[in-house]
């Protein structure tokens, strides 16, 4: 007898990234209810199951169910070959290679396509910053200049995006003074935010040092004046 607990179980396990992809295959609900019933009926062998039991459960006649599991090979999901047994009768053998070599496909076109789209909401929000860092819009020239820092160059947003703010703090704002800190960055070999601000604190400490020291008044012993009465 059946209880509640025991219908909650789930003995039928399929992929994850086949149930939300499937339609990317080419499959319709049909084909994909069939499909399931086939990796579920899957053998040590691949033996094809009888048809009455892949039809169980379904509203689909036998008919039916073969002219699926024959769309099935037509769109490369399965694989269905026949081969003579030690019995020499003869068997159809399923394959499910070509569905997950498709499935593999989808997957990296999808992976690579959120990339692309990732990398184009990174650059929008990039070009926003600079719009409000610069209070004005962009010259084309300019976009282009932030194009080849990203596209040739091969700076990451995040480095961009340093230089930016290393302009800014010096409030010396331009496209060509931004291209000369990232030039500098990359002659030493600096491809890390964390890198660009040991960079720039080194600058300014420098920068102080050498403010000090153009400070501290010379003492003229040969004409005998001392800066300190001047």
């Amino acid at each position: 007898m059946y209880t509640r607990d025991m219908l909650r179980e789930k003995p039928v396990v399929i992929q994850r990234a086949l149930f939300n992809h499937y339609v990317e295959l080419g499959l319709n609900e049909k084909q994909f209810v069939i499909l399931i019933k086939l990796l579920d009926q899957e053998n040590e062998r691949n033996i094809q199951p009888p048809l009455e039991d892949v039809q169980q459960g379904t509203s689909l006649s036998i008919q039916e169910v073969s002219h699926i599991i024959n769309q099935l090979s037509q769109l490369k999901c399965i694989d269905i070959k026949i081969e003579k047994d030690e019995q020499h009768k003869y068997n159809e053998f399923i394959s499910f290679d070509p569905l997950f070599e498709q499935l593999a496909l989808v997957l990296n076109e999808t992976k690579q396509e959120n990339k692309a789209e990732d990398q184009n909401n990174q650059f929008k929000k990039l070009f926003q910053e600079f719009e409000s860092t610069f209070g004005r819009p962009l010259t084309p020239l300019e976009v282009q200049t932030l194009n080849h820092w990203i596209d040739t160059d091969r700076h990451s947003n995040e480095l961009i995006r340093s230089a930016l703010n290393e302009a800014h703090s010096l409030d010396k704002l331009s496209i060509k003074y931004i291209d000369r800190i990232l030039l500098n960055w990359k002659k030493k070999n600096i491809t890390t935010v964390q890198s660009s601000k040991e960079e720039s604190e080194k600058f300014n400490q420098n920068k102080k040092l050498k403010q000090n020291v153009n400070s501290i008044p010379i003492f003229d012993w040969v004409n005998g004046e001392n800066p300190y009465d001047k």
